[in-house]
C-alpha cells in the first residue's frame, strides 16, 4: 500500500533575526503545493523536526499558531483523501481550503508572498548554479569531474523516478526518498563505493542549500545516510619485490617498455597515479651526505613527502635512464600496458576479488581472476607500502612517505593484519614441529609476498 503524502510546514527564511512566513507544502500525486499559512514567526520559536511552534508558557500566541497548523493539515488530508485517488489540480486544492480556512490566509498575507515562494529556486537550478560557480573558482579538473558526474546521474534518477515533473523538492527529502534513490541505484547495478559518492554529493548539495536559506529541511541529516559496506574483502593485490625484480630484469618492446618503467617508478616512490605521472628533475636531489631523494607535495592532499631513491636496486638506473622524468602516458593506456606486462610475466596466480554493490543491504559479490588481471597504477603505491613493511620498515616511518596520517590508517590500506596472523601462526607451527616453511613447495603460490 503506498504512503499517503504528509503535510510539511517550513519558514521561508529560516535563518531570519526578525519574523518569517510559514507555509504548508504538500506534495501529491506528482503535484507540489506551496499554500501560505498568513502567519509569522521567529526563527528561534520554531520547533524544525516537528515543523511546529515551540510551546512556551505565557506564550498563547504560539499556541494560537500549532493549532491553525493543525487544522490546516488536517484540511489537506481531508481534501486529499477525498478525491478517491483522483487527484485535483493544485488551483482547485487551494480554492478548497481557502473555503475550509474560511480565506483567512488571503485575508493576512499578499498574494506576493505566496509568489515569491512558489518561485523559489529549485534543488536542479541550484545544482547548476553551483556547479558554475566551481568552475568559476577553478576548481580541480578531477574534483569538478565528480560533481557533474553525480548530478547527472542524480538528474537522471529524478527523470525517471518523477517522470510527471522530472524533479523533487528540497522537503520531499528524508529517509523513505533516500531508500528510493537506492533502490534506483541498485536497479543500475552501481558499485557500493559509487552510489555512495551519489548519496554523499546529494547530502552535500542539500546542506549546501539549506545554509543559503533556501529550505529548513533537516530530515536527511544524522548518522547512516550512507550504506555500510560489508566487512568481506578479497586479497589486496600488490606486485612483491620479486617481482618487481623480474620486471626490472626483462627484455621488452618499446611501449611496454615504457609501461614497465613508469610502474617501477611509481612502485619504487609509493606516491598517487597524479604524481608519479609528473616527476620532473626538480623533485629529485641529494642530501649533505650524498643521499638521492625524491620531494613531492601530493596534489591530492597537498601533504608534502621525501622518499629515498636508493631503496631498489633497479629505481636509480631507471630514473636516469629517462632524466629522472616520468615518462609521458595517459592513465587509461597505462592501465591497459600493465595488465598486458604481467600477464607476459606469467603473474597468473588466482586471486579473489571482492565486489560490493549499492542496496538497502551491500551485495557481495565474489569470484577469483588472474592476477594480472587484477593490476592497475594504485598497485604501485600500495605494492611500495607493503613491500617496505615485509622489508622490516616501521609503520612510522612509512606513513611520512606515503602521506597516510595515522599509522592505523595505513595498516588497513595494506591490510596486513589478517595475513601477518596467519603467517605467524604457520611460522610458530612449523617451529613446533622443527621445520622451516617453503612458500614454493606443493600447490601454494604466493600472492602479495
Amino acid at each position: 500500500m503506498a504512503k499517503l503524502p504528509k503535510p510539511k510546514f517550513n519558514l521561508r527564511l529560516p535563518k531570519s533575526d526578525t519574523e518569517t512566513l510559514i507555509s504548508l507544502v504538500f506534495r501529491y500525486s506528482s503535484n507540489r503545493m506551496v499554500y501560505s499559512t498568513g502567519y509569522s514567526i521567529l526563527p528561534k520559536d520554531w520547533d524544525f523536526r516537528l515543523q511546529r511552534p515551540i510551546m512556551q508558557t505565557g506564550r498563547t500566541d504560539l499556541f494560537k499558531i500549532k493549532r491553525y497548523l493543525d487544522d490546516l493539515a488536517t484540511y489537506c488530508m481531508d481534501i486529499y483523501l477525498a478525491g478517491n485517488n483522483v487527484p485535483v489540480s493544485v488551483e482547485v486544492f487551494k480554492k478548497q481550503l481557502d473555503i475550509k480556512t474560511e480565506k483567512a490566509t488571503t485575508d493576512r498575507v499578499g498574494e506576493d508572498d505566496l509568489n515569491d515562494q512558489e518561485k523559489r529556486t529549485t534543488f536542479f537550478e541550484f545544482i547548476d548554479q553551483e556547479i558554475e560557480g566551481m568552475v568559476t573558482s577553478k576548481m580541480k579538473v578531477s574534483s569538478l569531474k565528480v560533481f557533474k558526474r553525480h548530478t547527472t546521474i542524480l538528474k537522471e534518477f529524478a527523470a525517471e523516478v518523477f517522470p510527471d515533473t522530472g524533479s523533487f523538492d528540497y522537503e520531499d527529502v528524508d529517509w523513505n526518498f533516500r531508500l528510493k534513490l537506492i533502490d534506483w541505484l541498485a536497479s543500475r547495478n552501481a558499485q557500493l563505493a559509487y552510489g555512495n559518492k551519489t548519496l554523499k554529493t546529494f547530502r552535500q548539495f542539500l546542506e549546501r542549500a539549506r545554509k543559503r536559506k533556501l529550505h529548513s529541511n533537516t530530515d536527511y541529516q544524522g548518522t547512516g545516510w550512507l550504506v555500510s559496506p560489508k566487512k568481506a574483502v578479497g586479497h589486496r593485490v600488490i606486485l612483491t619485490s620479486q617481482e618487481l625484480d623480474i620486471l626490472a630484469s626483462m627484455q621488452l618492446p618499446e611501449h611496454l617498455s615504457k609501461v614497465r618503467d613508469i610502474c617501477l617508478i611509481g612502485a619504487g616512490t609509493g606516491q598517487r597515479h597524479s604524481d608519479f605521472s609528473r616527476y620532473t628533475t626538480d623533485n629529485s636531489y641529494r642530501t649533505i651526505n650524498n643521499v638521492p631523494i625524491l620531494s613531492v607535495i601530493s596534489q591530492k592532499t597537498d601533504t608534502p613527502a621525501k622518499i629515498p631513491l636508493n631503496i631498489f636496486p633497479w629505481l636509480i638506473p631507471i630514473l636516469e635512464k629517462h632524466e629522472y622524468l616520468t615518462p609521458k602516458m595517459s592513465m587509461q593506456k597505462f592501465n591497459k600496458g600493465i595488465k598486458e606486462l604481467c600477464k607476459l610475466a606469467g603473474f597468473d596466480v588466482k586471486v579473489l576479488r571482492i565486489e560490493q554493490y549499492i542496496g538497502r543491504k551491500p551485495v557481495v559479490k565474489k569470484y577469483y581472476a588472474p592476477k594480472y588481471e587484477e593490476v592497475s597504477s594504485h598497485i604501485c603505491r600500495r605494492s611500495f607500502a607493503t613491500n617496505l613493511y615485509r622489508m622490516g620498515y616501521r609503520l612510522a616511518q612509512i606513513m611520512y612517505m606515503t602521506g597516510h596520517s595515522t599509522e592505523s590508517q595505513l595498516r588497513k590500506y595494506i591490510g596486513i593484519d589478517s595475513e601477518q596472523n596467519a603467517e605467524e601462526i604457520a611460522f610458530s607451527i612449523m617451529e613446533r614441529k622443527g621445520r622451516g616453511l617453503d612458500s614454493t613447495n606443493g600447490n601454494l603460490r604466493v600472492v602479495n609476498g
